[in-house]
């Protein structure tokens, strides 16, 4: 048995079914905040590497290569990432329900992991602030619904 049904909705991959897991633990991105993130970040995603981090289903970093990105990595509730190499593009899309999990993440973030001018997107409820994170510089946000899209760029 699949959670709902979503499909990539654009590139090589445009259409194609992706598997979630059932029940409501994993909450997929719905297509139009998916379109929506992609039509924002426009090009720049072409070459990319993306870190997708609370992958949940993985469809963030499968749209993302299907859009032109060159290589995706997914972690979900994994307690190490593992040895990793730098990243220009990094997507969160934690549980909503879990605030303490994404702000402990953030804060935690391996500078490391992130190139100069890397940019950060984190998917979360629109009435969940995001404090001040060092080295990232807040961009701008969009709001979808109860969702809200945060950009950051690393510096």
């Amino acid at each position: 048995m699949s959670g709902p049904a979503t499909r990539v909705t654009a590139g090589i991959s445009r259409g194609r079914l992706l598997k979630t897991p059932p029940g409501r633990a994993t909450r997929p991105t719905t297509a139009m905040v998916r379109e929506a993130l992609f039509n924002i970040i426009g090009d720049s995603i072409r070459g990319a590497r993306v870190l997708d981090l609370f992958a949940g289903a993985g469809t963030l970093g499968i749209e993302a290569l299907s859009r032109g990105a060159t290589h995706a990595t997914f972690v979900e509730r994994g307690p190490h990432a593992g040895d990793l190499t730098s990243y220009n593009l990094l997507l969160l899309d934690p549980p909503y329900r879990d605030s303490g999990g994404l702000i402990s993440a953030l804060q935690a973030l391996d500078h490391s992991l992130l190139r100069d001018q890397a940019l950060l997107v984190v998917e979360h409820h629109r009435s969940q602030p995001i404090p001040p994170l060092e080295r990232l510089v807040h961009v701008r946000d969009r709001n979808y619904g109860t969702t809200r899209l945060t950009f950051f760029r690393y510096i």
